[in-house]
């Protein structure tokens, strides 16, 4: 299997802090190690990386905004269907026009403005440190050593494990922010380093306890096949998996926790078949008003009045949602934008950070529309990706259009040893 170097990949186009000044940068950085955090908010829907987004977006505006880019179209033929669809709905109120706005007015089709002075390298850093944060801090969580923050829900069924959200809000949204970043790890140089944040990923990925984790198998393949040392890695992982079950239980304080942890997967296996027949009931429910919007759709309030009024739940299925929010229309145009961001990153040979959104665009799945930023954060970074990526292939192309050639097929890299 051939792979070519990281550093080629990963490699930024020329921007730099100087050039896009360093306020910008500072402010991108934050909000992009803030944004997976949306426990850290002002009431929910607004949170603190929120304010070092919006400053980092509008101190890039004047480089950026000119340049259109081919995903953003859809995304903002779609805006005016949203914000109708959330204008007609006797349901919502000012609330609802204000986060409609923004998520989909400003972070979806402006958002990766931000972060497009980083550098690809550091954007894919910034995102694994905050996944691993995130993950470290739900374990503690879930051990009962960290309280929980905020409007956050911690579940507590009452054993000796608790069902941990980390810094987001809610078990399952913990999941939907860590699952992707595991196709980010490849992109890390030192094995040592790969192999680390992998063993702290998955602990918080266990620790929210959802049945939703299935997600994140493809993610961990992912890395082992892309592990050029995977042998030695594979052999490491089963040697501490036997220590672990040998040895937990004569360390009264691992073993203990183990206990209390399988206590409590185990009933929530148990639950298993009740919940997926609730999530049938939901989607068949929501399918049959999705013929009732053509052309717009019910808004977020309206959507989720019809889709309780029935089930005392909302669907759990982002595409259901958005479709019966914003209308099919809307949604496919929608749907459209995040296929090009797809498409476009695995033009440019950005394979894993392709992978990062393609794995996101799984996780939503099983997950509510909801109108926070961290939700559609993977589509941000893989926007500002592409964008940058975009740029340094018109640039190459006009120094030699023979690279041309070169430059578009793609290419799979791992890597180095």
């Amino acid at each position: 299997m051939s792979h070519a170097d990281p550093s080629r990949a990963i490699a930024s186009p020329g921007h730099s802090p100087s050039s896009a000044g360093s306020l910008q940068v500072a402010c991108a950085t934050v909000a992009l190690f803030l944004l997976p955090f949306p426990a850290l908010n002002f009431g929910v829907s607004f949170t603190l990386a929120d304010v070092f987004l919006i400053t980092a977006v509008l101190l890039n505006a004047t480089q950026q905004l000119v340049r259109l880019q081919a995903f953003q179209v859809p995304f903002l033929l779609a805006v005016p269907l949203f914000v109708i669809s959330t204008l007609l709905d006797p349901d919502g109120g000012l609330v609802e026009l204000v986060q409609v706005l923004y998520i989909w007015g400003f972070v979806v089709p402006f958002g990766w403005v931000a972060f497009v002075s980083l550098g690809i390298r550091r954007i894919v850093l910034i995102v694994l440190a905050s996944a691993v944060t995130n993950a470290v801090v739900a374990v503690g969580q879930g051990a009962g050593y960290l309280p929980e923050l905020g409007n956050q829900r911690i579940i507590d069924f009452g054993g000796g494990f608790s069902r941990a959200a980390g810094l987001s809000l809610k078990c399952n949204s913990l999941v939907m922010t860590l699952t992707p970043c595991l196709m980010l790890i490849p992109c890390l140089l030192r094995v040592r380093v790969r192999l680390a944040v992998l063993l702290l990923l998955i602990p918080g990925l266990l620790a929210a306890v959802s049945k939703s984790v299935v997600f994140a198998v493809p993610g961990v393949l992912w890395y082992i096949w892309h592990e050029p040392r995977r042998r030695g890695v594979m052999a490491f992982l089963c040697v501490l998996g036997l220590a672990w079950m040998i040895h937990g239980e004569a360390v009264s304080g691992i073993g203990d926790l183990w206990y209390h942890f399988s206590d409590l997967a185990t009933k929530r296996f148990e639950r298993l078949e009740n919940s997926l027949d609730e999530r049938v009931e939901l989607i068949r429910i929501s399918l049959d008003h999705a013929s009732d919007t053509l052309l717009l759709g019910f808004g977020p309030a309206g959507t989720e009045s019809r889709i309780s009024a029935m089930t005392n739940n909302t669907v759990h299925v982002y595409y259901l949602g958005v479709v019966l929010s914003g209308g099919i229309p809307a949604a496919l145009l929608s749907f459209t934008g995040m296929g090009l961001i797809v498409s476009g990153l695995w033009r440019h040979g950005q394979r894993h950070v392709c992978l990062y959104v393609l794995s996101h665009l799984l996780a939503l799945s099983v997950m509510t529309a909801l109108l926070v930023s961290f939700q559609v954060l993977p589509f941000v970074v893989g926007g500002a990706i592409l964008a940058q990526a975009s740029a340094a292939t018109v640039a190459t192309t006009a120094a030699d259009p023979i690279r041309l050639s070169v430059l578009t097929p793609g290419y799979a890299w791992t890597p180095s040893r």
